[in-house]
């Protein structure tokens, strides 16, 4: 016997498109929010021939966590529309997971300001790795909550229609984060060179995942 889960209430669903402009503003926000907290060295204009390079050069902790928070927070982006154009409607737990995920982005700015000034302050960059960790478990866990009440949020359509497949790439931003934590009480401005595997592990998995669809699906096909 198959137990079916009740339809909700009309009144308990709301359209997707005001949760989903609120994180494109708020992704865009803490995008531009990253580049801000670089400052810009303040030197007398008869020195900058001089003393600018220098400066530019000190700065280089701060690009580091700039472009490794830059390029996750576009990662968690993608992985946020991608999960949110499979559904039409939103549920007020659905919602909450959205508001707890938006909080720790928004939050993402500050970590990455702290731990680009204080690069060899455990502490500062400590609390970096445990944003982008928190940050990418719940969304995660929100793509396990879509996907348990697809046909929920989608009223007349089969359960059996989600078409989001659980990637390695999924896993790989919280594997990273843990050892970055790990390499902290070592090193703590080593540990945000560890962001780097990611450049390495999400390409050459999801080459080994592609393959071994490929050749799944033509053990199926024969």
């Amino acid at each position: 016997m198959v137990i079916r889960e009740a339809m909700p209430h009309p009144d308990s669903l709301w359209n997707k498109s005001r949760t989903e402009a609120l994180a494109d503003c708020i992704f865009a926000f803490a995008m531009t929010l990253l580049v801000i907290g670089i400052a810009v060295p303040n030197i007398p204009a008869s020195e900058a021939s001089t003393v600018l390079p220098g400066k530019v050069a000190a700065l280089y902790p701060q690009f580091l966590t700039f472009v490794i928070a830059f390029f996750i927070l576009a990662r968690f982006w993608f992985g946020h529309h991608k999960i949110f154009r499979t559904i039409k409607y939103v549920d007020e737990r659905l919602l909450g997971i959205n508001i707890l995920l938006l909080f720790f982005i928004v939050l993402i700015p500050f970590t990455t300001s702290l731990s680009g000034d204080y690069d060899n302050v455990q502490i500062a960059v400590l609390l970096f790795h445990l944003n982008l960790l928190v940050a990418s478990l719940i969304l995660t866990l929100q793509i396990f909550y879509i996907k348990r009440h697809f046909s929920v949020l989608n009223p007349g359509v089969d359960e059996n229609a989600w078409n989001i497949t659980f990637h390695p790439r999924n896993v790989t931003l919280p594997i990273v984060a843990v050892i970055a934590i790990g390499v902290s009480f070592l090193s703590p401005h080593m540990s945000l060179w560890c962001y780097l595997l990611l450049f390495v592990i999400n390409p050459v998995s999801g080459y080994l995942y592609s393959r071994h669809a490929r050749s799944a699906g033509s053990q199926m096909e024969s």
